[in-house]
């Protein structure tokens, strides 16, 4: 049916949501994961995450985790533990470099290192697709964990990974150096 929305459209559906702030929920076959954007991440909605069953971590890029002396045992990302006290405000100056100076000690920070990181890393992906800071905060859990929150853009991870593996590709293209 035309009327339904196609994974394209789910995929910008999502980069608007987390834009604005709002999560959205990837899933796997056997895990999902609720999704919010760090830069836009509000203290309401990071309170009512942490009220839900499961630990979130933050994801980052290794090059920022390697700037805040942070292992990143998945090799392209770091999954940062977020303390007992961390506020919004935490979550954005981990993430944000611009803040460095402002707000200079944030560690030690501790990093996951058990579990896949399959869902971290489609969702890191998507965040930068939708043109934010490339670091999110996210909650897995096993999908009827989330089945309450029935408003929320649901992405699946293997096409979701497929269309934005094909967008980089394409950025690849754009960002070459062209000869003067």
């Amino acid at each position: 049916m035309s009327l339904i929305p196609d994974n394209n459209e789910r995929l910008a559906r999502a980069r608007t949501d987390l834009q604005m702030g709002v999560p959205v929920v990837l899933k796997n076959g056997t895990q999902a994961a609720l999704v919010l954007a760090a830069e836009t991440l509000s203290q309401i909605r990071l309170r009512d995450m942490c009220n839900l069953p499961g630990t979130p971590v933050l994801t980052i890029t290794s090059r920022r985790a390697q700037t805040l002396k942070a292992r990143a045992y998945d090799g392209d990302l770091a999954r940062v533990l977020l303390p007992a006290d961390a506020d919004a405000h935490w979550v954005r100056y981990v993430a944000d470099p611009a803040l460095d100076l402002e707000h200079p000690m944030k560690g030690p920070l501790a990093t996951e290192r058990d579990n896949t990181a399959e869902l971290h890393r489609i969702a890191v992906d998507l965040v930068k697709s939708a043109r934010l800071l490339p670091a999110a905060l996210i909650l897995t859990a096993e999908p009827q964990s989330f089945a309450g929150l029935k408003d929320l853009t649901v992405l699946l991870a293997k096409p979701t990974a497929d269309l934005l593996g094909d967008m980089a590709s394409l950025s690849l293209v754009a960002a070459a150096r062209v000869p003067l």
